[in-house]
């Protein structure tokens, strides 16, 4: 499993991590370690909610391949909603700026020929 999708949990404010969740359904983590991973989600309404969501899963064999499907999904909506941003911005157009400034000059010495009488 690669590792930039294992990260749904990673910042969403638990203190709990993906990993230490993972064991604690699968029962691998030591009964000092699962004390503190449950006192952690009483104090934590997130890490609470994770839990809970976690254990009610029919399929815990699934568990690990529904998480990188939401974490796929999730990098994709983000990825498309980056690039429509990306899309709306201004670009800059230097051939519209050299043009303008072109263009100033233009008139600047127009406006001297006019009113000073200056030949060029």
């Amino acid at each position: 499993m690669q590792d930039d999708l294992k990260n749904i949990l990673s910042n969403a404010g638990g203190t709990t991590s993906q990993d230490q969740l993972f064991k604690y359904l699968k029962d691998q983590l030591a009964q000092v370690e699962k004390h503190d991973l449950e006192k952690s989600a009483v104090d934590d309404a997130f890490d609470s909610d994770a839990l809970d969501g976690l254990q009610e899963l029919k399929d815990q064999a699934k568990l690990e391949l529904l998480v990188d499907s939401l974490n796929r999904d999730l990098k994709k909506r983000t990825s498309k909603k980056n690039e429509l941003r990306d899309k709306m911005k201004l670009k800059t157009h230097w051939t519209l700026y050299f043009s303008i400034v072109i263009l100033l000059i233009i008139i600047v010495l127009f406006y001297i020929y006019l009113h000073r009488g200056i030949h060029i």
